[in-house]
This record gives C-alpha cells, sequence and structure tokens, in this order.
C-alpha cells in the first residue's frame, strides 16, 4: 500500500467513526446517560481532531507530489514512499520539551471522565446490545486505525509525519484501552 493509499484509508476511516459516534451520542440525551454521554463525547472530540488532521496530512501529500512533479520534472521520482521537503531543516527536540507524544495511563483518563464507573451502567436496556455492538465495532475500528498509523509512521520520512503518526496512533490505543474497559464493564 502506497503512502498516499494509506493516508486515503486513513481519512475514510476516521469520518465513518466521526459519524459514528455523533450518531449514538444522539440517541443519549437524558440526563441518565450523562456519565457515558461525556465518554463518548470525549472520544468524539478526539475523533473530530483526527479526522481534520488525517485530511490535512493528504492534502498536503497532494501538494507535495504537485510540487515534485512540478519542479523535478527531468528526474524520475518515486513517490508513495516518503514525504521529505528538500531544503527545509528539521528541528528535533527532546520529548521532554513537550507533552506530545507522551501517553496518559487509561485509568487516569477515565478517572476524570467518570471518577469510578457507576456501580449499575445506566443505558437503556433497549440500547445495551447496540452499544454493546458499537462498543466492538469501535475497538475493531481502532485496531485498524493503530495498524494503519504504525505503517504510516514506519513509512514516512519527514519527522513531522512521522511524530503526528505516532501520536495518533498513542491515542488510538488509548481510546482502545477506555473503550475495552468500558465493553468489560457493560458485560458485567
Amino acid at each position: 500500500m502506497t503512502l498516499e493509499e494509506l493516508l486515503h484509508e486513513i481519512k475514510g476511516l476516521e469520518e465513518k467513526e466521526l459519524e459514528s459516534y455523533k450518531k449514538l451520542l444522539k440517541k443519549l440525551k437524558d440526563p441518565e446517560y450523562a456519565d457515558l454521554r461525556n465518554f463518548l463525547l470525549k472520544l468524539t472530540i478526539d475523533e473530530t481532531l483526527h479526522k481534520h488532521i488525517s485530511e490535512a496530512l493528504e492534502k498536503a501529500y497532494r501538494e507535495v507530489e504537485e510540487l515534485v512533479r512540478e519542479y523535478t520534472p527531468e528526474e524520475e521520482v518515486e513517490l508513495g514512499t516518503a514525504v521529505l521537503f528538500p531544503g527545509v531543516p528539521t528541528i528535533i527536540l527532546p520529548r521532554e520539551v513537550n507533552a506530545i507524544g507522551t501517553k496518559i495511563p487509561t485509568d487516569e483518563i477515565l478517572e476524570e471522565y467518570f471518577g469510578e464507573f457507576p456501580g449499575e451502567p445506566i443505558v437503556p436496556a433497549e440500547l445495551m446490545e447496540e452499544i454493546k455492538e458499537k462498543l466492538r465495532e469501535y475497538i475493531k475500528n481502532k485496531e485498524a486505525l493503530i495498524m494503519n498509523y504504525e505503517k504510516l509512521s514506519e513509512k514516512a520520512k519527514h519527522p513531522v509525519l512521522k511524530g503526528i503518526a505516532k501520536d495518533i496512533k498513542n491515542n488510538k490505543e488509548q481510546h482502545k484501552k477506555m473503550l475495552e474497559k468500558l465493553l468489560e464493564h457493560y458485560k458485567s
């Protein structure tokens, strides 16, 4: 799979995931579902950012392809394997300089949104199976996205693209753990 194809696939998965979250949020409007709604809203906010980042990455890659074609017409150029910006210096800062790339433990994230899981999850009985199925679907989608962002971070040569891919992959892993924990809670 080329880098361009991978970026396109990621964008499509992000768009689909965002719409799915929004659809489920609309079903959980009643006040008694506030904990679940807040949890899903956090994921939806992140998913919105990821969707726009993936769109920007795809658009940027197309522009890079155009630039390469325009300014290196005599040379044979292999596209789809790397994104490099010749002449643009890169600065690699140590991780301690900022929080990008750091992982927040799943339990801390859940504690922030839930405190503790409610003793009995407040989910309408008629939606319980649908919600569990959606959680399983989200987990499966997260696995695909984690794999694709990992591939992207390996294929990308420019540190910004590589860093964004790694950070989004880490965030997807956090989401997956959170979703798995919530699904496990609803199974009990």
